[in-house]
This record gives C-alpha cells, structure tokens and sequence, in this order.
C-alpha cells in the first residue's frame, strides 16, 4: 500500500452481543486500514460489540441508526412479509440524510457498504458524491427481488465486491461482471499462544472428556442446526465418546425448538447449548472439529475460515462458498446438503481417528495461512478501494 485512503466503513449491522461473520470481517478489515495508517471512520447503527476493537486499532467510531432492507436472503419470502420489510425500510426517518452529512463532513475519498441490505448507506455516500465500494455477502435466488437489488448496485456501485465464486455468479448473471471483483475474506493467525483445551472446556462448562464437535454462529432455521442435532444423536450411535457444542445467539423461540429437539432423543447430556460470544477463540480451543450445516447457499461462512486458522477439520455441507475453503478429504470432509447421515457418518469417521483429525487440521491452517491471510485479503482491498476513489 502506498496512498493513503481516507474510507468511511457503512456496517447495516451492529450486534452488540455476538457480531456475525460480516461484521467482524468488517472490522478485521477497517481495522488492518488504520494500522497500516489509513484514515478511518467506521459508521453502525447501533451500541456494537466491536467498537471499542476499532478504536483500540486507530478508526473513528460514529453511531448512526440508518436502517437495512431485509429482503437479501435465499428463501422465498411471502407476499405479506415482503410488504412489511419493504414498509419498514421506506418509513422514515431512515438516518439516510443525517448519513450523508456525515460522509460530507468527514471528507470521504471512498465510502465502503458492507452487505447488500445497506441500501441507504449506498444512497447516502451518492448523496455526498462519495464514490461506492459495495462488498457482498448474499447469494440471491433469480426473480424480481435480485433484479431489484442488482438495479441498485448498477446506479449506486463505482466497485462490487464478492467474498466468493458463489456470490459473484448471480451478479454477473445480472450483467455487472465490468465492476466485480472477487476477494476472499482474510483470517488473522493468532499471535498469542493456543487457549489450554481443558482449560477452555472447564470455562465454558464443558466436561473434559469425549471428542468435541461444535457449531458455531447464529441459532437460525437456515443454519442447520436442527440437522446438526439430528447427526449428532447417529454420531453417538457409532461414536458414543463423542460431545457437541452449538453456540450463538438467535429468536428464543427458535433457541427452545433446538433445545426441545435435544431433549427428545437419547444422549442429551452429550449436547451442549451455549450463550453467544463476541469472540469464538475459546469456542475452537475446546473443539476437536467445527462444522458448517448452512441449508442455503452460505456464501464464505467466516466460521469455517476461523476453524481452519485454529487447526481444526472441517465438516460441511457442501454449499456456496464452503468448497472454495475447504479442501474436501484434505482439511475437512463434505457432504451434499441435507445429508444428515452422510454428515454423522463424517463427524463419527474423524472422532475415531486422532491422525486424520491432526492432518486435516494441519492442512486447513496451511491453507488458511497461503490462500485467506489477512495482509492478502487487506492488499487486494485497497487496490479496489484506491481505484474507487481516483476514477
């Protein structure tokens, strides 16, 4: 990097117990910025869980409420809740103003909007004649609604931005490929030393023994976990030392759904449930293995990015941008979507074997450390964020 930006980060997004995977490759990447000197104003919506992170790393933190359209993800959505979210968005006041006069003040070179739901935060760097860098993390199905979002990223976008091969396929179906780039997210190695395993499992009340299975991320239907649950109890069947772990946050009625599902069958005790976290290092300390049961096309799930940073095998569904991390037989193993038994059968097949665990460990941080470093993923960024604002 030899010029330096000054670049306003648009987050649509603002957890303030449990930030998801775009919210803290956000900040892993605004934060990379200001410590390489970058000038940077990072903008939520809301009191963040990563706030003082960034500030800790040299960025100007600002809390705008600013609201996001949630119509970006896989599923159909009924006419009725498509009504609803579309009113919502549209009602005022929706911070955009109030958005644009801080970028106008601030003096922006480059506005970056993470997610595709931040149309307004769009809207407002256009408003302050900032030009757009618009990084994506949604697949969209074909129909209306992406012809609807692709409409926006035309008029507003200078850059687009997708974190995998899965993303930027339906955008270049939409005849924007002159604008896209692909990049993937970056993963920082640790620098301190690896969390104690016992140490981490006492911590988070998980008993010392059996080999650890976890799921981590938001307790949502379209995440897997009642699929994760269901391959848990067929993985006892033939690996009974085995324990699973599913932590994050989600609806209360949806967390009782999974929690009912464990108590139905045999081996409840060997499941655990726990609190969100803001981070998932002590998560993957206490892990023998991570696993990724998205049901729709994940587009570069960052949990699967941290556990192969941590040494861990994968175990997957095959879907989105998953295959583009995970090297199937080689740092992980891969199943088709909704294979439940194909799935307790891979958890079940690296719980009895310790070597395979280790190699395939091995080679995801290999893979992690060539392909998804921090300092790529920050370099390839600021090509796109430079020639942003100088054409």
């Amino acid at each position: 990097m030899t010029r330096l930006l000054s670049v306003a980060f648009l987050s649509h997004l603002a957890s303030p117990e449990s930030p998801t995977g775009a919210e803290h490759s956000l900040a892993l990447l605004a934060g990379g910025l200001a410590r390489s000197g970058h000038r940077v104003l990072v903008v939520a919506p809301g009191p963040w869980a990563l706030q003082e992170r960034l500030r800790e790393a040299g960025a100007e933190v600002r809390i705008l409420p600013c609201r996001a359209l949630w119509l970006t993800g896989w599923e159909p959505v009924s006419f009725p809740v498509a009504a609803a979210k579309w009113a919502r968005f549209a009602m005022p006041p929706t911070g955009e103003r109030a958005l644009a006069e801080l970028l106008g003040r601030w003096g922006a070179d480059v506005a970056h909007v993470n997610c595709l739901p931040h149309v307004h935060g769009a809207r407002a760097a256009r408003r302050a004649r900032v030009p757009v860098v618009w990084h994506l993390r949604e697949i969209l199905p074909p129909g209306a609604r992406r012809r609807w979002f692709a409409g926006r990223l035309d008029g507003l976008a200078r850059e687009i931005v997708a974190v995998s091969e899965a993303v930027a396929g339906w955008v270049r179906e939409e005849g924007l490929e002159g604008r896209l780039t692909v990049i993937h997210n970056g993963v920082a190695e640790s620098g301190e030393s690896p969390l104690d395993p016992a140490e981490s499992r006492a911590a988070l009340g998980i008993p010392a023994d059996g080999c650890v299975a976890g799921l981590f991320g938001q307790i949502l239907p379209h995440k897997g976990v009642l699929e994760f649950v269901r391959a848990g109890r067929l993985a006892l069947e033939r690996a009974p030392e085995m324990r699973f772990v599913v932590a994050g946050g989600g609806a209360p009625e949806f967390v009782e759904r999974v929690r009912a599902e464990i108590d139905s069958g045999d081996g409840a005790e060997r499941f655990h449930l726990i609190p969100p976290r803001a981070s998932t290092t002590e998560l993957l300390a206490a892990s023998d293995l991570a696993c990724l049961c998205t049901t729709t096309p994940d587009p570069l799930p960052r949990t699967v990015l941290e556990a192969m940073a941590a040494g861990l095998p994968v175990v997957a569904f095959r879907s989105g941008g998953t295959p583009e991390m995970v090297l199937d037989g080689k740092s992980g193993l891969l199943v088709d979507v909704g294979d439940v038994e194909g799935l307790a059968g891979a958890m079940a097949r690296l719980a009895g074997d310790a070597a395979l665990r280790k190699s395939m460990g091995a080679a995801g941080r290999t893979r992690a450390v060539e392909s998804f470093s921090v300092e790529r993923h920050l370099s390839r960024m600021w090509a796109v964020l430079t020639r942003a604002a100088v054409r």
